[in-house]
């Protein structure tokens, strides 16, 4: 029965962290993107649960003492999580085990735990300790906590006052530390595994989202956001803005310089696309060859041509020499155009609109910015 309630015990433990694992940073961590203490407090309220399924599922020793390693999630939040997750799960807790205990003689211990947790938690957050120096900080010091309050609680509850029957006490102890490092050791792999996985994965995401070269979005990326931001204007009824951007005579320039030095123009010139942009929270993009678009959402036809005249400067005071050019260096032309969208499909009207402006840019004399 004791090995029964033990691997049901480990089997709750490893469901619960792949199954959470699996919402957290499945689907809906693009949902909440963005919304970071909301995401920990949901956290929290998850380890809360796997609390009370802990509690339900008690391993009962020889003398009918009920087991349950209760503090495993919040040592859990401890070591992985915020504040944020650490209050929601403290509170939650103070709740659970009053409902579950009463207020008795186990329910201050368990709250004297919880609230040393709590506190040391805020410290190791506020100091950024890594999560392997919790972890071996947080486990001997729960474990001796822990164990002191069985000897509390057998001195004065169990037996006559004064009297421990030291057997139980040893079995007690022995059963939980059995029950509560491997399951400990079992949640920081899972939790750990999990955390590399997310790592790999946002990493594979960056590269299949930026442009090797320049290190700007790519236009995958570009497209996907620029539908975003349509059904958003859409709804919103709020102006976007595009910039189509070309570098002027850039096949003369590769002719003349080489396809090294045509990098390097390339490089250039998406820094400072880049930092002329970031105030304006656009996206940029390489869009294809020496073609870059700018997608600024929330911005409207002055706005966008404010920024298109500032990049046109700055990419002049860059000063790369192009012998090729009417300038001597290398300039750009840009096609700016915005519009609210009446359709979630406004993509093609407002790419067009933009097209057109660089046409007239580029007719008139290129080195300058058309609407």
């Amino acid at each position: 029965m004791l090995f029964k309630n033990i691997f049901i015990t480990y089997t709750i433990i490893i469901s619960f962290f792949y199954l959470t694992s699996s919402v957290l940073w499945g689907g809906a961590r693009e949902r909440l993107t963005g919304k970071s203490k909301l995401h920990e407090f949901i956290i929290g309220v998850l380890l809360s649960l796997l609390t009370i399924v802990l509690i339900k599922f008690p391993i009962v020793t020889d003398h009918g003492t009920n087991i349950q390693i209760r503090a495993l999630g919040i040592e859990i939040a401890a070591i992985f999580f915020g504040n944020v997750t650490l209050v929601t799960m403290f509170l939650f807790d103070l709740v659970v085990f009053y409902f579950f205990n009463g207020y008795s003689y186990s329910y201050k211990l368990d709250t004297s735990l919880l609230l040393i947790i709590l506190l040391i938690g805020f410290l190791m957050n506020y100091q950024k300790w890594s999560e392997k120096k919790r972890f071996f900080i947080l486990t001997p010091l729960i474990i001796l906590v822990r164990c002191y309050g069985f000897y509390l609680f057998d001195k004065w509850v169990l037996a006559p006052i004064g009297e421990i029957v030291l057997g139980r006490l040893l079995q007690t102890m022995g059963y939980w530390i059995l029950m509560f490092v491997p399951a400990l050791l079992l949640s920081y792999f899972i939790a750990y595994q999990t955390r590399n996985t997310e790592m790999k994965l946002k990493k594979m995401e960056n590269i299949a989202n930026v442009d090797g070269l320049t290190g700007l979005y790519n236009r995958r990326f570009f497209d996907k956001q620029f539908l975003n931001f349509c059904s958003k204007s859409y709804e919103s009824s709020i102006p976007m803005s595009l910039l189509m951007i070309d570098v002027d005579y850039f096949k003369k320039y590769n002719d003349l310089y080489g396809h090294p030095k045509g990098d390097e123009c390339l490089k250039k010139i998406a820094l400072c696309l880049q930092s002329d942009t970031t105030s304006s929270s656009g996206i940029v993009a390489r869009y294809g060859g020496e073609e870059f678009s700018i997608l600024l959402p929330k911005a409207n036809l002055d706005d966008a041509m404010k920024i298109g005249i500032r990049i046109c400067k700055n990419v002049k005071k860059l000063k790369i020499e192009h012998e090729d050019s009417e300038e001597k260096l290398v300039t750009l032309s840009i096609g700016v155009a915005s519009l609210v969208a009446e359709s979630e499909q406004d993509i093609k009207k407002l790419i067009k609109q933009a097209d057109q402006a660089l046409y007239k840019s580029k007719h008139n004399g290129r080195d300058q910015v058309s609407c």
